[in-house]
């Protein structure tokens, strides 16, 4: 009898070690199926980025950016205000919420910010000097990231795409890589 106990507690404790590491190797491989992409923006870029960004995007993107008036940024760029209209005339679900550190006279906001389901806030121009930038898409489904000096044309970036993990571990995973940005967009009034 002695014996059968010690059986049985040794079963339970390997079935509940076995229960306990395939639960968390669960919970990891969903972090092998996200792809990151790394490389420098040019101007040209940045608006291709931003379009497919936004392409890929069902009900949300937001945009924490400069805002600044130079040339060749995306806000100047009409290819770029067309296809946030159109997305808004097609998807009544999509919202957009942007935060600029510039309050610059950008086409980009006269012709959006009136939209209900465009949110525009301007910043009081103060940024560090090496501040990051990103869109986030959807939660967190997809994000572009990029670090830079203030009105510089060239741009270190990083895109993260959790669009293969599976839909039910997206949320948990796009919340763990993305959680600083996704904490500053909320404190800055855009999340």
């Amino acid at each position: 009898m002695h014996n059968d106990i010690i059986w049985w507690l040794v079963t339970a404790f390997v079935g509940a070690c076995a229960i306990t590491s395939i639960a968390i190797l669960y919970r990891g491989l969903g972090f092998l199926l996200v792809t990151t992409t790394t490389g420098r923006n040019s101007d040209k870029a940045a608006v291709e980025n931003f379009l497919a960004l936004l392409e890929d995007a069902k009900e949300s993107m937001v945009v924490y950016d400069d805002g600044n008036k130079m040339e060749g940024s995306i806000y100047q760029n009409d290819r770029v205000i067309e296809a946030v209209h159109r997305k808004l005339s097609e998807n009544p679900k999509f919202r957009l919420s942007c935060y600029f550190n510039v309050d610059d006279d950008m086409p980009f906001t006269r012709k959006l910010k009136q939209h209900d389901r465009v949110r525009i806030v301007m910043g009081g121009g103060d940024r560090p000097d090496d501040d990051v930038h990103y869109k986030i898409i959807d939660g967190g489904v997809k994000a572009h990231i990029s670090r830079h000096q203030f009105a510089s044309k060239e741009r270190r970036y990083k895109v993260i795409d959790c669009t293969r993990v599976p839909k039910r571990q997206q949320a948990r995973i796009a919340d763990v890589l993305l959680e600083p940005y996704k904490e500053h967009a909320s404190s800055v009034g855009v999340w």
